[in-house]
């Protein structure tokens, strides 16, 4: 059985995208030449995609045969993590941030919604 965790959506997306929305409206207003401004604005409006796809669609996969998926958006590749190479599971004090150690000395960073129950199914498939 699979199961599935949202991730946790912080303030710093928000920060992210309030940023970018200025960005925007500051762009628009100001007076430069057409293509530019359309390049520019564009360019930003892009950006604001691809960072609402990642906090929207960011989804922590635990399956039954050991394999942690990370799939972080359309727009990215799925990472897929033998729960079985993990050593460690690290806190972060502030904005609800789990590290992954893994046995190579790789780390991922996720964020699920409810840390507690998806370090408990970690550690029920970690062998």
């Amino acid at each position: 059985m699979h199961r599935t965790f949202q991730s946790h959506i912080s303030y710093r997306h928000y920060a992210l995208l309030a940023v970018l929305l200025l960005a925007v409206v500051c762009f628009y207003w100001m007076p430069l030449p057409r293509p530019a401004t359309g390049l520019l604005l564009g360019a930003l409006l892009t950006l604001m995609v691809v960072a609402v796809s990642r906090a929207v669609s960011t989804c922590y996969v635990v399956r039954s045969d050991g394999i942690l998926e990370i799939h972080k958006g359309r727009l990215s590749p799925t990472l897929h993590l033998n729960i079985a190479d993990i050593r460690r599971i690290d806190k972060m004090r502030q904005g609800g941030t789990l590290i992954i150690v893994m046995k190579d000395g790789t780390e991922h960073a996720v964020s699920p919604k409810n840390e507690s129950d998806f370090i408990r199914c970690i550690e029920k498939y970690h062998s």
